[in-house]
Formats: C-alpha cells, structure tokens, sequence
C-alpha cells in the first residue's frame, strides 16, 4: 500500500478511535470515520447504524465496530437495488469483501463477537443491556479500550476497501 492510502488509513483510525472514545456507539464511529475520509453513504446510512452497537443493540454478538466496517464496505461496492443480484457483481463482491473483513478482525482481535472481545480486554463481558453492567463497563475503562477496537476496526475496514480499488468519494 502507498505511503499516501498508508496515511488515509491511518487518519481514519483516529478518527474512529476519537468518535469513539467521545461519542460512543462503536458501529457509528466506524461507519462515520469511512464516511468522512472516502466519502461513503449519507446520513441516512449513518443512522442506520445507530441500534449495531454494543455487539447488535448492547446484545454482545457481532462486535458493533466490524458491523460498521462491513456497512463502509457494502456502501462502497455493494448492490443498489435488489434486482441488480442477477445483473451486477455487486452483491457477491460486498460479500466477499464484507468476509475478508471478518477474517482479518478477528485474527486481529481473536473473535469477532463483542462478549468475547470484552473478555480478552477487560477479562470479563458486560450486559450492556443493563444500566449497572453498562456503569461497570465505564469503570473498567471501556471508553478508554473500546476505542482501540473502533480504531482498529476502521483501519481494516479501510484497508480492504482501498485494496479493492475503491478511488473515494463515493466511486468503486
């Protein structure tokens, strides 16, 4: 990768880590971050991803930051209408990419569902669901390594979409 997309991704990193470690909501910050510097998807889409956080609605299933990379890269080459599944290559490259992100997430954080991500950094999940589980996240620090996971997130999440010729502002 070119030193200026090694520094794209690099900046939307940070930014996912800063949207995160401010904001909250890890699939928003992630899907904000990829909006931001590649010009991706709309605020529609951003809303979208409002309930994905905390593994799907605070559930712990799918980490809500992959979530967020998996909308980056379904805004970038995905299908635009459900008829185009016969006639465009979009379903099954968004897809294909959509895995290759999963791969790469979770060899880089060892699963890529939420609980278990909780469990390697803070040894122990959350019920996010619950107000005085979500206060014990807070006090062991998940606004200060959640957003490590954002940022991480982001990073792949761009890496794969540039890798696979995405040219920014909204073009495959």
């Amino acid at each position: 990768m070119s030193t200026l997309r090694s520094d794209l991704v690099t900046q939307i990193g940070k930014t996912a880590y800063e949207h995160e470690r401010v904001y909250h909501g890890c699939s928003q910050c992630v899907l904000s971050a990829l909006q931001d510097h590649l010009g991706l998807g709309s605020r529609d889409s951003f809303k979208a991803a409002t309930a994905l956080a905390g593994g799907i609605a605070r559930m712990g299933e799918t980490c809500g930051a992959l979530v967020g990379g998996i909308m980056g890269i379904s805004l970038a080459f995905g299908r635009d209408r459900l008829e185009d599944a016969t006639t465009s290559q979009g379903y099954a490259r968004a897809m294909d990419l959509g895995g290759e992100l999963c791969k790469r997430f979770g060899a880089a954080l060892g699963s890529t569902q939420c609980r278990d991500i909780q469990r390697s950094l803070f040894g122990r999940s959350f019920d996010l669901r619950d107000p005085g589980e979500r206060q014990e996240f807070r006090k062991a620090g998940g606004y200060d390594r959640c957003p490590q996971v954002a940022q991480r997130a982001a990073e792949l999440a761009a890496t794969v979409i540039l890798e696979a010729g995405f040219a920014g502002d909204g073009q495959a």
